[in-house]
């Protein structure tokens, strides 16, 4: 396993791919490269200093990158691996950032070598927005580092993405299992994001700015949502997630009782266990 990169491929320049690719900069002094389906991104990324080379096709800049680190969709990582997995370089690592890990690491699997190694991470980072253009070096400071090995994973490759997440601003670490990720992810932001959706699902057809205040943009600010990408994660993840979603319509439901009841003793309990569990894990 190479941990002195000469060169990182991030397979996907957008808003995740792209900020890695400016917070790598200096990283062991590697060649940061890029490569994206779409070949405008691609200039972008040239012309704003965050790759110093570029490649038209994942498949033309494996055999070259001792990182290869995939911004991209599920299926699309399980693909080009598949196609590729005679061209990774000996000793490289491969990783990828997605946020649903079980199921694509049961199929990635089988397509696995000794050649390479293969661990996954995900940075908890993120806006409401996509894209290259609203790629930053500082979108990862002080942020959540999740690290996902295979039960084959050398130790060596799990210190070196907890190097490669501290090198980019993240602060906080956990090793998962792809279930544990999968299960907790279900509920700290999968469920979130159908929060968020299903309140803009529908909506008051009075409203206007005027009306709205910070529980409004809190609230929904995720709303403003990638389809492709989140019909893709959450039907791969939706597994971990349905426990989690239907945990949330009993409580939903349970308050509209009691508001229909006019119960204040369930309301307050139930507003209470919320304010309690709340101060409970901004301690974790």
């Amino acid at each position: 396993m190479n941990t002195q990169p000469r060169e990182i491929l991030i397979v996907g320049l957008g808003l995740i791919g792209g900020s890695f690719a400016y917070a790598l900069s200096g990283f062991h002094g590697a060649v940061i490269s890029g490569t994206d389906t779409d070949p405008q991104t691609v200039d972008k990324a040239l012309r704003a200093g965050a790759i110093q080379k570029s490649y038209t096709t994942a498949a033309e800049g494996i055999p070259f990158a001792d990182l290869v680190i995939f911004c991209t969709y599920p299926h699309h990582v399980l693909q080009i691996v598949c196609d590729n997995r005679q061209r990774f370089r000996k000793g490289a690592v491969v990783t990828d950032v997605c946020g649903s890990k079980e199921l694509l690491y049961r199929d990635l699997h089988p397509w696995l070598c000794d050649d390479f190694t293969y661990i996954g991470v995900h940075p908890m980072a993120g806006k409401e927005v996509s894209g290259f253009d609203n790629a930053e070096q500082s979108l990862f400071q002080n942020t959540g580092f999740l690290i996902i090995p295979l039960p084959e994973t050398p130790p060596a490759a799990i210190e070196y993405m907890k190097e490669l997440g501290a090198y980019i601003g993240a602060t906080r670490f956990a090793v998962s299992s792809p279930a544990q990720h999968d299960d907790i992810i279900a509920y700290t932001s999968d469920l979130m994001h159908v929060a968020a959706t299903c309140l803009c699902v529908h909506y008051h057809p009075d409203m206007n700015s005027a009306y709205t205040a910070g529980a409004f943009r809190d609230c929904t600010r995720v709303s403003n949502i990638n389809p492709q990408l989140w019909t893709e994660l959450f039907l791969e993840n939706g597994k971990a997630m349905l426990p989690h979603i239907d945990r949330y319509l009993q409580a939903i439901a349970q308050m509209r009782d009691a508001i229909e009841q006019r119960d204040s003793d369930a309301l307050f309990a139930l507003l209470n266990t919320a304010n309690t569990n709340k101060h409970e894990m901004l301690k974790r």
